[in-house]
């Protein structure tokens, strides 16, 4: 079975308070011929998107190898109100080079931007302890891993390991565990820090 639990980017939805949401529009352009013809134009600021990877530098290039490989993940949706830490984990589950996938449910409060933006985090120790595993990727299906400025020292700790942060991903109540396959699918766009991108589960 293959789960598709990227999160689709909506017009006009603004992620990050401050940041200029996806505009997609008609627009009508002229060939060297000066024949005239009409597209779609589209665009919105990096972070501002729904699935995308923080990789933090515009120079990055994630290896192909990376981009598919076995996950696990961390069902953490009973502990909503309080920071996820290692405690909270069954640790055993967690090797070198795998996705690791914090299941919160938050996906559900998409519609609700209010309650969206006040989601769960995961805490640095555990952020460290998987970086020190040397994990692939770390995702979640909230705006971010960490909250307010522990969202950016986070990402910014991982995209330093080139471990990267996954964000806003849904469905993750439909994949198991463990004993997946991911295939994490980011477009080739030159001059980001940031790669929207599609995500696949199978098992």
């Amino acid at each position: 079975m293959i789960i598709d639990i990227t999160q689709t980017t909506k017009i006009g939805r603004v992620y990050r308070a401050g940041s200029e949401p996806l505009k997609v529009e008609n627009v009508t352009r002229y060939s060297k011929s000066g024949s005239e013809y009409t597209t779609i134009s589209f665009s919105c600021d990096v972070h501002n998107m729904g699935t995308h990877i923080d990789v933090m530098n515009p120079d990055v290039v994630i290896e192909n190898e990376r981009l598919i490989g076995e996950g696990i993940k961390f069902d953490v949706s009973h502990i909503p109100n309080k920071v996820i830490k290692l405690k909270d984990l069954d640790l055993s589950l967690v090797k070198e080079g795998i996705y690791v996938f914090f299941q919160t449910n938050w996906d559900q409060y998409f519609e609700d931007e209010e309650k969206y933006n006040n989601h769960p985090e995961i805490s640095i120790e555990v952020i460290k302890y998987l970086v020190d595993k040397n994990i692939n990727m770390i995702g979640i299906d909230t705006l971010g891993l960490g909250v307010s400025k522990n969202h950016g020292i986070i990402d910014k700790y991982l995209g330093d390991h080139k471990m990267y942060a996954i964000e806003n991903l849904c469905n993750l109540k439909n994949i198991p565990n463990k004993n997946f396959k991911v295939y994490c699918l980011p477009m080739k766009i030159e001059g980001l820090d940031g790669y929207p991108a599609r995500i696949l589960v199978e098992f």
